[in-house]
């Protein structure tokens, strides 16, 4: 795997990570009359999907149990469309989704250790 394909697989991580200590233990309510919090959550998740889209096809096609295509679609669909989003589906996409994504991620990266002998 290249290193960069590794740079933006860590950042991935990051950011999911950051995401998901932002949204446990909140609620549905409190996440959608919370903007700084909507902003934050979308931050992330648009970056987890600009790294995403940044990893290599080949690395992408290696590991095809991480969703990269909804990842990176729903990063679009932040960065371009921002005022048509509905807050519940990115709500419901980090609470349910982004822990799955995590453990994925984590489990490639130590799968990838390099040992410099």
């Amino acid at each position: 795997m290249k290193d960069k394909d590794l740079t933006h697989l860590r950042l991935m991580l990051d950011f999911a990570q950051r995401a998901d200590r932002r949204i446990k233990g909140v609620g549905l309510d409190t996440f959608l009359q919370d903007d700084n919090l909507q902003d934050a959550i979308l931050y992330a998740v648009g970056q987890i999907g600009e790294n995403a889209n940044a990893v290599s096809e080949d690395t992408r096609m290696e590991y095809p149990a991480i969703y990269w295509g909804p990842i990176i679609g729903l990063r679009n669909r932040v960065f371009h469309s921002y005022g048509d989003i509905d807050m519940r589906i990115v709500y419901n996409s980090v609470a349910e989704q982004i822990p799955v994504l995590i453990r994925q991620l984590q489990e490639l990266l130590e799968s990838t250790v390099r040992f410099d002998i």
